[in-house]
């Protein structure tokens, strides 16, 4: 496609230099994947890191540069044919550009996208069940996995470069995809990952700490967040609509940020004063039962329905019920969609039950990492009524710090006992991370240890845990690694446990 074509279709980006009849393929900001007929955009980073960028991009014959404007200084940028200039992060424009020369795959894919800080993996999951158990053609595209149909491919981010990501769509197309669920993170939002999709629904889960070693704040945070309804406002497809959940941390402020920026698209409010909402939980170790309430826009009558899941927790009823207010308004068979929620698959990573080999007790793998995922799944636990919870977590090394107490503080207050161990501790030293978790406990506290080695931690962990009793073993879930230092081992929770219960029962 001739520059002038994109240069017309994207009025973000300006021709600094060279000609814009030039024939250009497709764009992307890794240098790895570029060929001389693409446009090399220059990813944010240090100045050093910039220019080694620029001298690779050059020795593999790329002549069409786009950067921001404050980096149009850089030595070697004045030694290719064309640049291209954008006025911020060169996120947005390449967003844009990445779907105008996919073909706006996404204007042709009903899109649900979801975003939060906790749930966006479980609803995207459960919601990529429902829609293949009613009969629909659907992907799926998240932390755990990118799934088509049947077919399951590695997932490197939450959400793939916009490059990688409108590639990805447009082979879901080609391959008859109608539908698909995609987590948005704050990342993917705030880098512009996701700038020019054309999406058929945002969902907005939560938001509580986490990512703040990205942000400068939580309200950047929250700001990055916000851009998903933004997105929708963008969006020319039909029947287009926004699911905000209102009774969750900064559900409110979302709701009062949406109005403030005035809105068209219809955007409908789950929670006690919404459209959608449940009521009467009942929790078990087998099920999950509550109702499901739904009302017309600005009408008295509500539908009440009775809804069982195998899905446990009361997280997983908030979930299940926001799946059914999404699939309600994707127009799905309603009964079969009710009926379906009685079987769904286990999100993996997400309260994975490991049952003892006799049942007497269980172990619950989660990827609880944040304060506020910790402390729902610790509370699912507790409403189980278990005559002994333990808690085994650590924090991610290289990543946020201040979490770390806050985390000691809810296990203490929620927990039995419990033992502080080594996540993906990555660059850092790992006996600091738990002396800095450490920190968060009460001073005379004494229901807890230590123990460095994540493997040695679980065998201890399932050593203490009593008949009826629940061991939560959080913060890595679906994982199938560990990160020491820069080296990436196997290691995964739910195996470490079922060799701990095998061994005991000896």
């Amino acid at each position: 496609m001739k520059l002038s074509e994109i240069i017309k279709r994207i009025p973000e980006i300006k021709l600094i230099q060279g000609d814009n009849s030039i024939e250009v393929d497709y764009i992307w900001a890794d240098s790895r994947k570029l060929k001389p007929s693409d446009i090399f955009v220059l990813p944010d980073d240090t100045i050093e890191r910039q220019e080694s960028f620029l001298v690779m991009a050059k020795e593999i014959g790329v002549k069409v540069v786009l950067v921001s404007k404050r980096h149009l200084k850089l030595k070697g940028l004045e030694s290719f044919p064309v640049i291209l200039e954008t006025e911020d992060a060169v996120g947005e424009a390449h967003g844009k550009i990445a779907c105008f020369l996919a073909g706006n795959p996404a204007k042709k894919l009903k899109i649900v996208a979801i975003t939060g800080t906790n749930g966006k993996t479980s609803l995207t999951f459960i919601l990529f069940h429902l829609a293949r158990k009613v009969g629909k053609n659907a992907a799926l595209i998240g932390t755990v996995q990118i799934q088509i149909m049947d077919r399951i491919l590695e997932s490197g981010y939450t959400t793939p470069d916009a490059s990688s990501l409108n590639l990805l769509l447009k082979q879901m197309l080609e391959e008859g995809i109608e539908y698909v669920f995609m987590e948005m993170s704050s990342h993917g939002l705030k880098l512009g990952r996701v700038a020019g999709l054309e999406i058929t629904c945002a969902g907005f889960t939560n938001l509580t700490q986490d990512h703040l070693d990205f942000h400068s704040n939580m309200d950047d945070y929250f700001e990055s967040k916000f851009k998903i309804f933004q997105l929708l406002e963008q969006s020319s497809v039909k029947n287009k609509f926004g699911l905000v959940a209102g009774d969750v941390p900064f559900g409110t402020e979302m709701i009062q940020r949406i109005e403030k920026a005035k809105l068209k698209s219809p955007i409908f409010v789950f929670g006690k004063a919404g459209e959608f909402n449940f009521s009467n939980t009942k929790l078990s170790l087998l099920q999950s039962e509550y109702r499901f309430h739904k009302k017309a826009k600005n009408l008295p009558f509500v539908e009440v329905r009775s809804i069982k899941t195998n899905l446990l927790g009361n997280f997983n009823v908030f979930n299940t019920s926001f799946a059914l207010a999404i699939a309600y308004e994707l127009g799905f068979p309603w009964e079969e969609v009710i009926s379906c929620l009685e079987n769904i698959p286990t999100v993996p990573g997400r309260f994975h039950v490991v049952p003892y080999p006799d049942k007497s007790r269980i172990a619950v793998v989660d990827y609880a990492h944040t304060p506020d995922a910790l402390e729902n799944i610790l509370k699912s636990c507790v409403e189980i009524a278990p005559k002994q919870l333990i808690c085994l977590f650590g924090c991610g090394g290289d990543r946020d710090r201040t979490k770390r107490p806050l985390m000691a503080k809810i296990a203490e207050k929620l927990s039995d006992f419990v033992i502080l161990t080594s996540d993906n501790p990555r660059t850092e030293n790992p006996e600091s991370i738990l002396d800095e978790i450490e920190a968060g406990f009460s001073r005379g506290f004494k229901r807890y240890e230590k123990i460095t080695d994540r493997r040695v931690a679980i065998q201890r962990a399932v050593a203490l845990l009593e008949r009826d009793g629940i061991l939560v073993v959080a913060g890595k879930g679906h994982e199938t690694y560990q990160i020491i230092g820069k080296e990436k081992t196997k290691f995964v929770d739910f195996e470490e446990i079922e060799n701990g219960f095998q061994n005991l029962g000896l």
